[in-house]
């Protein structure tokens, strides 16, 4: 008898143990509309297999990521299995030793090979390794009111900067509503720059200081002396929606959020120009934590992997509005259905061609603040635009000393 029941608690014990799941956390960064998208991810995830079970946690924005990411490296305990890292804190992450070099993974090469070339470039290090697989990436657009562009007697949105400006004139004339919101954070910014044939960074330090960056600095900070633009803020979407902006750039993942919060049909075109385009790539990666169990590590493989498949890829698109980061997803024939549906589905991927990775310099990644500082005392105290750049690039020297 005691033989039969150590033989009855033995197999149940196999079987408990062939049935369980591995458990890993995910720890993202995105609310709202796009938050709900990634719960939805996860559930599919978990309902699509019986290996893997995903918990989400919600990290309040993508600084919340990183701060919990910091703050578990300090006390030798991984924040979470998978961390959802926006691509210019992975560096600062990665370089404290805390994440995992996925090239060592299997079936790595035919994974990373699919992606775009930006999103390569965006999340390679210069010694080859890559810490972080390209999920929910953007680029900005240009959002518009209809209605409040036709009372100025424009047809159609800018397609360039100085146009923009002409544009912002007739549209405060006409309404006394604010033409533009323009953002102190750089991400936009990098585009004009760059558009303008200026550089964010060279030569180991800041370069805004120099002519090509300094002309679109001070072409933007005439757009808030004549009054046609306001500093964009958290209240932006919502003035949107109120139609107390006109116009206003920000992500294409925007768009979900605008559609469940503007009462009214708003349009979208591409990010304005100076002499040719160019756009900045943003948004978030996925790394694995290197200090957990290879289990766990082998789990979050295969989650990252699950989610970069072109039939995933299409479903988060269509949950979000992020661009395609995989050429097979942006072939597929139900994509190309897809962006046809509506005006301005497609112009993150149309974007493409046009596209740049941020600076990933750690000193830019450090110096962010000062250049928002910088800027807000241009736009919004009229300080001399030259001046303050010379002090800004000077301010900021010492995070780049390691670039030298």
């Amino acid at each position: 008898m005691k033989r039969t029941l150590f033989a009855l608690s033995t197999v149940l014990l196999l079987g408990s143990s062939a049935s369980a799941k591995t458990e890993i956390t995910f720890l993202y960064g995105l609310g709202g509309e796009l938050g709900k998208a990634v719960e939805s991810m996860i559930g599919e995830f978990n309902a699509s297999q019986d290996d893997v079970v995903v918990r989400g946690e919600f990290g309040n924005n993508y600084e919340g990521v990183v701060q919990k990411a910091l703050a578990g490296i300090a006390a030798g305990q991984p924040a979470a299995d998978v961390l959802h890292l926006e691509v210019a804190y992975v560096p600062r992450i990665a370089e404290a030793g805390a994440l995992v070099n996925l090239r060592n993974l299997p079936g790595f090469k035919s994974s990373f090979d699919s992606f775009w070339p930006v999103f390569r470039r965006q999340v390679s290090r210069p010694d080859g390794a890559v810490y972080s697989m390209p999920w929910n990436n953007s680029n900005p657009v240009l959002y518009y009111n209809p209605a409040l562009l036709k009372k100025a007697g424009l047809n159609a949105p800018p397609r360039t900067y100085p146009e923009l400006r002409e544009a912002a004139k007739r549209i405060k004339a006409a309404t006394g509503v604010p033409a533009i919101a323009l953002s102190s954070f750089p991400w936009v910014l990098e585009g004009a720059v760059w558009s303008n044939g200026g550089e964010m960074v060279k030569d180991g330090r800041l370069a805004l200081d120099q002519p090509a960056a300094r002309e679109v600095i001070e072409h933007w900070a005439g757009f808030f002396r004549d009054g046609t633009a306001v500093l964009q803020n958290p209240n932006t979407r919502a003035d949107f929606a109120a139609s107390k902006v006109a116009m206003f750039m920000d992500s294409v993942a925007g768009r979900p959020g605008l559609n469940a919060s503007v009462p009214f049909k708003f349009g979208t075109a591409p990010l304005p120009y100076y002499k040719r385009q160019a756009v900045p790539v943003g948004g978030a990666t996925l790394a694995i934590s290197r200090n957990i169990p290879k289990a766990r590590q082998d789990a979050a493989w295969q989650f990252i992997n699950w989610l970069a498949q072109p039939e995933q890829q299409f479903n988060w698109i269509k949950k979000s509005n992020y661009v395609p980061v995989t050429r097979t997803t942006s072939n597929l024939p139900a994509f190309k259905q897809y962006v046809e549906t509506s005006q301005g589905l497609d112009l993150g991927y149309r974007q493409l061609p046009f596209a740049r990775p941020r600076p990933q310099a750690a000193g830019y990644v450090q110096g962010t603040q000062e250049i928002i500082k910088s800027l807000d005392r241009i736009f919004l105290q009229n300080a001399p635009v030259e001046a303050t750049l010379k002090d800004l690039v000077t301010r900021t020297a010492p995070l780049f000393k390691d670039a030298r």
